[in-house]
């Protein structure tokens, strides 16, 4: 039993280390929030360390209980106006970045607001986290299909939102 838990604790610590960015990003999709975001990872894992068995897709199992946990912040604590872009980009990128840069990223953040919750989840965690459609229907329990249906339609709300600002 000891030897079932430490092979469960050490894949789980290093399905944490080589996704540990994605399964953030994946939880500020759904949060909105950094900090709410880094919470339900940390209670994702505090929970996922207690298995008792290794789920038959642990990495979409993984993702899902992240997932479920910042859905939980959300029911624990009232939403949070969505910084700017914190919310989508790395704000320590170099200072000698253009204004255009800067005001098309204003744009696209605006534009990932108009998006539907659904939407905007299936799109940062394809875009940002770098997860495919697969990874995605599978830690959500839904048909490949239906997230790619998300998919398709938020960019298309994104590429027409944008086209209006040219």
């Amino acid at each position: 039993m000891v030897q079932a838990e430490d092979t469960i604790v050490t894949t789980l610590e290093n399905l944490f280390r080589k996704y540990s960015l994605q399964l953030f990003i994946s939880a500020l999709a759904v949060t909105g929030c950094p900090e709410r975001a880094e919470d339900a990872v940390q209670e994702a894992f505090y929970r996922l360390f207690r298995l008792e068995h290794k789920p038959q897709h642990l990495k979409a199992y993984v993702f899902r209980c992240v997932r479920n946990a910042a859905l939980d912040q959300l029911e624990r604590n009232r939403p949070v106006e969505i910084k700017d872009d914190e919310f989508i980009f790395d704000s320590s990128e170099r200072p000698a970045e253009t204004a255009e840069r800067n005001e098309f990223r204003q744009e696209v953040v605006q534009a990932m607001k108009t998006l539907s919750d659904d939407e905007r989840e299936i799109v940062i965690s394809h875009v940002y986290a770098g997860l495919r459609f697969r990874e995605i229907a599978k830690a959500r329990e839904m048909s490949i299909n239906t997230i790619w249906s998300w998919y398709r339609r938020g960019m298309e709300k994104l590429r027409r939102q944008l086209e209006s600002k040219l």
